[in-house]
């Protein structure tokens, strides 16, 4: 969509651009923040000045980083968010719905990005191997900060032992890890990008729906059930299937519940302190979490905000 707006308002998502890649180049714990964030500013101007320029603001972007951080860091950002960015304009322009833009765009990045990690750093490892090897790395990140902040070493020691053992579980699920990264990645950006967009222009390209009314289909209920029982198989195929499904399954109802959430407190006009502090604890308690997620479970028989129907052919709720 190619909009007449004044400069100022293409110049800034260049500048934050610029400010995302500086970020991750050279304060790498702050980049880990910025980087996730960088998608929003190519969304941004990819609707708001058409597909054309959108690609090639992406375009050099990749150029940039390849330059500054090599070709393998270039393709991972691509991979993880140009397509992202890409899918997740094409399909608010589309006129999808929210679950779907997020979705579409989440697939399309864990896809490439699982891929072009497998055949820039897998070398001749099995899947498995690899997934085990990329999760050993992260491990090895988190105890180098420990590390750092004055761990003791025994501690430290006692915790490499335990994560080894375990690695290879966690590796079975590696999949689903990049699938989460990638949904709640989406999530944030499409969320920010409706934000600025409706601050800046109104209502004039994303649909009028509110992500307090988030209600997803009953079955998915099922596959949680499903992927609960699977996990007896550890080891097997049908575990590791099971390890990733009810991953993302608990993922989509921590969702829901965040809409139930957001529910309760648009109802009771909760003031900015509250909404900030609410979130806030969700983040960094995972008690609250696990909380969250129950009411997005319970929402399918408690009904919390009152907006399913019935339908009277097969007596399932429908959103």
């Amino acid at each position: 969509m190619s909009d007449p707006s004044p400069p100022g308002k293409f110049v800034l998502p260049v500048i934050l651009i610029s400010a995302a890649v500086f970020a991750v180049l050279f304060f790498p714990p702050l980049g880990a923040l910025v980087g996730g964030l960088a998608p929003a500013p190519l969304i941004f101007v990819y609707l708001q000045r058409g597909q054309v320029v959108g690609l090639i603001l992406m375009g050099l972007v990749f150029i940039v980083l390849m330059l500054l951080a090599g070709p393998q860091q270039a393709l991972l950002f691509a991979a993880e968010y140009v397509v992202m960015a890409t899918i997740l304009a094409e399909t608010v322009k589309a006129q999808l719905t929210m679950d779907k833009c997020i979705f579409l765009s989440a697939l399309g990045s864990m896809v490439l990005a699982t891929f072009f990690l497998f055949i820039l750093f897998g070398g001749e490892t099995s899947l498995v191997e690899f997934f085990q090897q990329q999760i050993m790395k992260h491990f090895d990140l988190s105890m180098e900060a420990l590390k750092s902040m004055g761990e003791n070493q025994a501690n430290l020691d006692s915790m490499q032992e335990d994560f080894e053992e375990i690695a290879q579980t966690f590796a079975s699920a590696y999949p689903a890890f990049i699938m989460v990264g990638s949904l709640v990645t989406a999530a944030v950006n499409f969320f920010l990008v409706r934000f600025l967009w409706i601050k800046l222009y109104g209502q004039t390209l994303f649909r009028q729906e509110k992500f307090s009314e988030l209600v997803l289909p009953d079955f998915l209920v099922w596959m949680l059930i499903g992927s609960s029982a699977s996990l007896f198989f550890s080891g097997s195929s049908i575990g590791a299937l099971g390890v990733n499904l009810f991953a993302l399954v608990i993922l989509v109802y921590f969702f829901q519940g965040l809409a139930v959430t957001v529910h309760i407190l648009e109802s009771k006009k909760a003031h900015f302190v509250i909404w900030a502090l609410v979130f806030f604890l969700i983040v960094i308690q995972p008690v609250l979490m696990g909380l969250v997620i129950g009411l997005g479970l319970f929402d399918i028989w408690v009904d919390f905000r009152k907006i399913r129907k019935i339908d009277p052919t097969s007596g399932f709720h429908t959103p």
